[in-house]
C-alpha cells in the first residue's frame, strides 16, 4: 500500500504542477489579449473559449486530489469538536468513502459526456474561428477519478487500520 501511496502522491504533484501552469497561461494569454486589444486594435482570437474550456477546468478539476491530500479544502468543524478522538476517525473513514464514490460517479456520468462531444466534435465559434472544445471534457473525468481514487486508498488505510503509518500527504 505504501508504494501505491508515493505513486499518488507524485502524481498529484505533477497534476497541480500542471494546474499551476495553466493559470499561468491563463494570465499570459488575457494579458496578452487585453495588450493586443487596446494597443493595436485586434484582440487574440478565442481567448474567451480557451479560459473557460481549458485554463479554468485545468485549474480546478486537476488538482482536486492534492487538495484532498494536503487537507487544503475548506471544512466546518461545527461539531466534530465535541466529538471523540475514534468518532472522528469513523466520520473522516465515512467522509473518504463517501466523496470516493461521488467523485466516481461524477467520473463515470463526464465519461459518457466526453464520449458524446467527442463523437459530435463539439466545438465553439469565436469570431472566424472554430475551436475544439470536446477534449476540455475528458479533464474532469481524469481529474475527478483520481480523486474518487486518492479518498479510496485512504478509506482502505483507515478500513486496514494503519495508524502507525501516516495518511497520504501528512508530514512524517
Amino acid at each position: 500500500m505504501n508504494n501505491i501511496e508515493l505513486f499518488l502522491q507524485k502524481i498529484n504533484r505533477v497534476i497541480t504542477l500542471i494546474g499551476g501552469a495553466a493559470i499561468a497561461l491563463m494570465m499570459i494569454h488575457v494579458t496578452a489579449d487585453i495588450v493586443a486589444r487596446f494597443f493595436i486594435n485586434k484582440p487574440l482570437p478565442g481567448t474567451i473559449t480557451f479560459v473557460a474550456h481549458y485554463y479554468m477546468i485545468i485549474a480546478i478539476f486537476l488538482p482536486l486530489a492534492y487538495t484532498e491530500q494536503t487537507k487544503a479544502a475548506i471544512s466546518v468543524e461545527l461539531i466534530s469538536g465535541f466529538f471523540s478522538p475514534k468518532m472522528n476517525k469513523a466520520v473522516d473513514m465515512f467522509g473518504s468513502l463517501f466523496v470516493s464514490v461521488t467523485a466516481f460517479l461524477i467520473a463515470y456520468v463526464s465519461w459518457g459526456v466526453a464520449l458524446k462531444n467527442l463523437a459530435s466534435k463539439t466545438s465553439v465559434m469565436q469570431g472566424d474561428y472554430t475551436i475544439p472544445t470536446w477534449p476540455s471534457y475528458f479533464i474532469l473525468c481524469f481529474g475527478a477519478g483520481l480523486l474518487g481514487v486518492y479518498c479510496l486508498v485512504k478509506f482502505l488505510l483507515f478500513v486496514m487500520n494503519k495508524e502507525n503509518n501516516q495518511m497520504i500527504g501528512e508530514q512524517k
